[in-house]
């Protein structure tokens, strides 16, 4: 899907323009400060409505199977911030006016929110980790100076929203990533060995010899599994690894906290034993 931003929206570069591009929103002819004013507010008002209308029907018709119509509504929402720059009459009253919808809406902010978080929680609702993911994005391409044009291109060429979260984030890691490290620690591992007329008939090709693969079982109640089928799809093969690997992490995360505190007790003890063979000597 391309990108389906007219030029006449993605021309908004100030919030004249911005007003402009929102017909019903617009004064004609009065220049006043009032009228300014209420121009900005009705602006602002109007454009957030919209991307809210048009962030539902996205979410209804193709939240699974198009981020296109994400990256136009990221735009959209950074063309809005974009057109609030600055100290103009119009840029002032567009910022009052987020200020007034954000109080219409009853959304909470702290002091230090970015005026993107506000703009992107006004539009996609109050789900937490959509809203932290897409101002991540939105930010990213601010610090960057991307300009409006090319804010959903600079999403596609960082390879979608999930990877520039991870840019910003130095310790975390993506699904492939952590499946490269589980696949190197799953070949010193031998849960036992599990061998079968059919199993050995799906080998159809030497060169798989040493691969991994994921098996579909269940458990039985004597402990063992009964396969029900193999899958060597490289997709579920990573997803796969990935879950061992949080797995892994989790589990060496628990042994560290439990042996932090044997070391805890252990001194505890110690500093017992060492009070009590003193007060013996003092006696």
């Amino acid at each position: 899907m391309q990108n389906t931003l007219t030029t006449s929206t993605l021309s908004i570069n100030n919030a004249a323009e911005l007003a402009q591009a929102l017909p019903a929103a617009v004064v004609q002819n009065d220049t006043s400060a009032a009228a300014t004013t209420v121009q900005g507010v009705k602006a602002t008002y109007a454009a957030i409505e919209q991307l809210v209308v048009e962030h539902d029907a996205w979410k209804e018709t193709a939240f699974r199977t198009s981020n296109e119509q994400l990256y136009v509504l990221l735009q959209k929402c950074y063309g809005i911030y974009k057109a609030m720059e600055g100290t103009s009459p119009e840029a002032v009253a567009l910022r009052s006016g987020l200020r007034d919808y954000i109080n219409l809406k009853g959304h909470a902010f702290t002091k230090t929110t970015h005026t993107l978080t506000k703009i992107v929680k006004c539009v996609f609702g109050t789900d937490r980790r959509r809203v932290s993911v897409y101002s991540i994005v939105l930010r990213s391409a601010l610090a960057q100076r991307v300009s409006i044009l090319d804010v959903a291109q600079f999403i596609r060429d960082a390879g979608g929203v999930e990877e520039i979260r991870l840019a910003k984030s130095p310790n975390a890691m993506s699904p492939k990533q952590k499946a490269q490290i589980a696949n190197s620690t799953v070949v010193v591992n031998n849960m036992g060995v599990i061998s079968s007329p059919a199993l050995s008939g799906l080998l159809n090709d030497v060169g798989k010899i040493g691969s991994n693969m994921v098996l579909i079982g269940t458990w039985q109640s004597d402990g063992s599994v009964v396969v029900r089928a193999v899958v060597e799809s490289d997709t579920v093969l990573t997803a796969a690894l990935a879950s061992h690997y949080s797995a892994i992490k989790e589990a060496a995360k628990t042994q560290a906290v439990e042996q932090k505190a044997a070391e805890v007790t252990a001194t505890t003890q110690q500093a017992i034993e060492a009070a009590a063979a003193t007060a013996t000597i003092t006696m």
